[in-house]
């Protein structure tokens, strides 16, 4: 009988922590993320068709904040330092980069076992350049859907997948415009959130 109140007990001490730990409400949090990005659609210059390679690095970060059980707004920078472009056989004609910034919200859905899935969605401004070309500011958005897990009350680890949609970007040459740029793609990260201590 000791037995089963002492197990009881651990549970319900176990149980309890978890559900604190999710607890965001009220609380700012910092994120670090790095993982991949496919490039989803072909671009144009000069009246030529050329892509970016299939996967590159993606890295960055941002800041959310908790305004509920369920729901936190965030804002988020996503920078890919590097991505081929590919024309005609395939061979490699040049680099581009890009910069995402988005803000959005979250629906959470805390579980009490110290894992919170979410979905989310919101705005995207997108800026890069491509070798000797610039690119023009582009706007559209984002789903994203992931997974935190609360190490403990200050540290999460997160997994998370987005689709970035926006519209096609201007390439500039010399000031003129030569080609359109789509940005759109998914990117998927491994993250460490720490959250600070509420009303801080």
């Amino acid at each position: 009988m000791r037995i089963i109140i002492a197990c009881t007990l651990s549970l319900l001490v176990l149980f309890t922590s978890a559900a604190m730990a999710e607890d965001i409400n009220g609380r700012l949090g910092l994120t670090g993320k790095a993982g991949v990005i496919v490039p989803l659609e072909d671009s144009t210059i000069n009246g030529q068709t050329f892509w970016l390679s299939d996967e590159g690095f993606a890295g960055g970060g941002g800041i959310m904040y908790g305004i509920g059980q369920h729901l936190a707004v965030e804002t988020d920078i996503t920078h890919v330092p590097s991505l081929d472009v590919k024309m005609g056989t395939g061979g490699k004609v040049a680099e581009a980069q890009f910069t995402d910034f988005s803000i959005g919200l979250q629906f959470r859905i805390p579980t009490g076992t110290g894992l919170v899935p979410y979905v989310g969605g919101g705005a995207d401004f997108i800026k890069g350049d491509i070798s000797s070309s610039t690119l023009d500011w582009a706007v559209g958005g984002h789903v994203n859907g992931g997974v935190d897990y609360f190490v403990n009350k200050s540290i999460a680890l997160n997994l998370e997948a987005r689709g970035i949609f926006a519209e096609k970007s201007d390439i500039q040459q010399n000031g003129q415009t030569v080609g359109k740029f789509n940005p759109d793609s998914v990117v998927t990260t491994f993250g460490v959130r720490l959250f600070l201590p509420k009303y801080w």
